[in-house]
């Protein structure tokens, strides 16, 4: 799904694509909706509760590394920068630019 919507700069949107996705993604047995339904809503609560406002969003230790651009940042913690901590706390303390 993230390679269908971000990859390659194409619309999300475009009707060739989607079906095309929905071909890729068409499940090989019948899905029972409502219960698709509670699963998708249970994880969105959960993921609201953690924090989580967009997509992609990876949680590790208690970080929230949020979008594609974070991926280096989220490695560098993994990796055990050196300044990683004081780099994060830093940015934390920044206020938020629009109230």
């Amino acid at each position: 799904m993230f390679e269908h919507v971000w990859h390659g700069g194409a619309a999300a949107d475009d009707a060739t694509r989607l079906s095309a996705l929905a071909e890729q993604l068409a499940p090989q047995q019948r899905v029972d909706a409502q219960a698709a339904k509670d699963f998708l809503k249970t994880n969105t609560d959960e993921a609201l509760a953690a924090g989580v406002f967009g997509v992609p969003t990876c949680v590790v230790d208690d970080k929230l590394f949020w979008g594609l651009d974070a991926l280096p940042m989220m490695r560098a913690y993994l990796d055990g920068h050196q300044n990683f901590d004081a780099i994060w706390d830093g940015g934390a303390k920044v206020g938020a630019g629009v109230k």
